[in-house]
């Protein structure tokens, strides 16, 4: 049995215990008032940029920035599962809403296309799961620690990360044998996407100035790199095959600002439910969602950090028959 049939099995199990869930089955549109609650928040910071330095703009969106488009980014997920509006339609026109707050050039069709078709459906499966690491690539950056420690360094730059994956295009290998399904929105709704980012940093940056166009790049820059401290957290988070249990999620204080992301173990066992509910899922059959991950996102991502952003301390790393290929080091943070 894999992974997703073992959600699948759970799903079944739990509801014939609890039939009354089937209430949360459904989609959620008060979710876009939230999300615009957030975007407004994302472009009122960024309009008051106006006249900081460089640096200055840098710390806004390390330390604030950040994390206001990771809150953002979670109603991505939201809408990968049509739990804002239900039709193909208003899915759509979620994430419209959304990339006028991320602004990331249609980088969250990316993660629509194989969200479902290639993460859940394949949970854990290396040659199929996109969100493991590609084993090409970890090779090479377990191989190259001075580059791990370059490209953390270019993460720290505006669009830094569009360069290390230029970087990567050209000088990592990748593994061929891996059959990653996805399913596409339309062509021309990607060309949508990048233009409107296009349109909306250059209204930025008339309208309010250069200031705030540098700052909404530079936190959804810093988000996907290596200093995305509670994106990556989650990331590491969710998943680690090296511990019983398929999913685990993370309770507390994440959740509330970051629209009950940490209810992943319930979410993939209910995929149906909207985020609004997932606390309700758990305390409904509160004793069968115990696998809480252990730590909060930001104490995920320090021990990744404190081992100099070494792959093999990234959970979804490397297939699982490769697990005895790594030897045991006692003074590590984070143990193989």
């Amino acid at each position: 049995m894999n992974d997703h049939q073992w959600h699948l099995e759970r799903h079944k199990s739990i509801l014939k215990k609890h039939p009354e869930l089937k209430q949360y089955f459904h989609a959620y549109p008060p979710s876009m008032y939230f999300l615009i609650a957030v975007i407004a928040l994302q472009w009122i910071v960024a309009y008051f940029m106006i006249d900081l330095a460089f640096w200055q703009i840098g710390l806004m969106a390390f330390f604030f920035g950040q994390f206001i488009t990771h809150a953002i980014a979670s109603f991505i997920h939201e809408a990968s599962h049509n739990r804002i509006y239900k039709s193909k339609k208003g899915t759509l026109f979620s994430l419209a809403v959304i990339e006028c707050g991320t602004l990331s050039f249609a980088k969250s069709l990316e993660y629509v296309a194989k969200h479902n078709s290639s993460h859940h459906r394949y949970l854990n499966e290396y040659e199929k799961d996109y969100e493991w690491w590609d084993r090409e690539k970890v090779r090479t950056l377990k191989s190259k620690p001075k580059w791990r420690f370059i490209e953390s360094l270019i993460h720290l730059l505006p669009a830094g990360t569009l360069l290390t994956d230029f970087l990567a295009m050209k000088n990592c290998k990748t593994d061929k044998n891996r059959d990653i399904t996805r399913k596409d929105p339309p062509t021309w709704f990607n060309w949508s996407l990048i233009s409107l980012s296009s349109i909306l940093y250059i209204v930025a940056w008339l309208m309010i100035g250069w200031e705030a166009a540098l700052y909404l790049l530079w936190s959804v820059s810093l988000m996907v790199g290596n200093w995305g401290i509670t994106f990556k957290g989650q990331s590491i988070a969710e998943h680690d095959v090296k511990k019983n249990g398929k999913t685990f999620s993370t309770y507390g204080w994440v959740n509330y600002l970051f629209f009950n992301t940490g209810y992943h173990d319930e979410h993939h066992t209910f995929p149906a439910v909207p985020w609004i509910h997932l606390p309700k899922v758990r305390k409904i059959a509160f004793e069968d969602f115990q696998n809480d991950s252990g730590k909060d996102y930001i104490g995920w991502w320090f021990q990744w950090f404190a081992s100099g952003f070494n792959p093999a301390n990234f959970n979804r790393y490397r297939p699982q028959a490769e697990e005895t290929d790594e030897k045991v080091n006692p003074n590590s943070l984070f143990p193989n």
